[in-house]
């Protein structure tokens, strides 16, 4: 799955070495793991929704594509979500903190203060709620997708 080798990719820039760590590489780490989790979190909306042996298909790619970073930032942290398995939570604190981390890797111009062990620790925090994701049942991961992708009854994501 893309995820892991999104996660394998993070692991092998968060451990580049040199004179010092190249904050280049602990940028493109945290970013890597950031979007490791993200898209497992699409994955796992258009495999519900649609059936991960239709992942070719036009309905599967814009089901895939239409899970929103904002949108599943406050879903991830709504009532809703804390009502579904433990594992939910945790995903849901993993990816605000990762979401957080990437935009600084991202878009912040000021030095980036994340070394080794930092970059590492936040790798590992995305491949733990990869972890969870996986290791949710089939209607708790149901039941996320709707409420990732869809608005809820009176207009609320």
């Amino acid at each position: 799955m893309i995820e892991r080798r999104l996660i394998t990719v993070a692991e092998d820039l968060s451990r580049r070495t040199g004179r010092r760590p190249r904050e280049a590489f602990m940028r493109r780490a945290v970013s890597t793991a950031y979007y490791a989790l993200f898209n497992a979190l699409a994955r796992m909306c258009a495999n519900e929704l649609i059936g991960g042996s239709k992942a070719h298909t036009p309905e599967w790619t814009r089901v895939y594509r239409a899970l929103d970073h904002r949108g599943a930032k406050s879903a991830l942290q709504s009532s809703d979500a804390a009502a579904l398995d433990r594992r939910v939570a945790r995903i849901g604190r993993a990816f605000a903190v990762l979401q957080e981390r990437r935009h600084q890797a991202d878009y912040d111009p000021a030095f980036f203060p994340f070394y080794f062990d930092e970059t590492t620790a936040l790798v590992q925090l995305a491949s733990s709620a990869i972890d969870d994701l996986h290791g949710l049942g089939v209607e708790d991961r149901r039941s996320l997708a709707t409420l990732l992708l869809f608005k809820r009854p009176g207009g609320q994501k």
